[in-house]
């Protein structure tokens, strides 16, 4: 009896599939915006509440640097405000094409995508980098005479990119929201 017992027991856990779930990924839900102020600052634009503000400290006391930072998705936005002069601009404008396509060497694909003010003059580009880079999406945004902002998307962790797309995705839609509400305080140019 205890011999038909243990065949039955046996064949009891034997026949259990077990399947692991495979790992899951943060649900992604639109949020509310807030409008980024700060002293001394000379520009404004709206972020996300799900987002924090992070101030660093610029070796240049004309520069803002501060990084957005999303915990949900171990994502941060690294931005620098630059003052500048028109030539100063267009040093600016090269360094931010260098520093998108020195991935080249990994990515699949380049794109860009321009937004122009109400006269057709460009004052902001977004590249959109595919493929396993370390930051798949970059942008600046400039009053094309004497200001300039650049940022860059980074993970925390490295990346799956077909993992991550709809994250990528979401925190673009993030940074066109900002270019579009993008403010130059005390200048003429939005």
């Amino acid at each position: 009896m205890k011999v038909l017992y243990f065949i039955f027991m046996l064949f009891l856990i034997s026949c259990n599939d077990y399947t692991p779930k495979p790992k899951g990924y943060s649900r992604i839900d639109k949020e509310a915006y807030k409008l980024m102020e700060f002293k001394g600052a000379k520009f404004s634009f709206l972020y996300p509440s799900n987002a924090k503000i992070e101030y660093l400290d610029s070796e240049d006391k004309s520069e803002i640097w501060f990084n957005i930072i999303y915990p949900n998705y171990n994502a941060t936005i690294y931005c620098t405000y630059i003052p500048s002069g028109k030539q100063g601009i267009s040093k600016m404008l090269d360094h931010s094409y260098r520093l998108a396509y020195v991935h080249t060497v990994k990515a699949e694909s380049i794109s860009q995508s321009q937004f122009s003010d109400l006269l057709g003059n460009p004052i902001a580009l977004i590249y959109d980098i595919k493929g396993a880079v370390a930051s798949p999406v970059q942008f600046y945004i400039t009053d094309n005479t004497s200001n300039f902002m650049r940022g860059s998307l980074y993970f925390d962790n490295a990346i799956n990119p077909d993992s991550i797309s709809p994250v990528v995705t979401y925190l673009r839609d993030d940074i066109v929201n900002m270019i579009e509400s993008f403010k130059w305080i005390n200048n003429t140019s939005k």
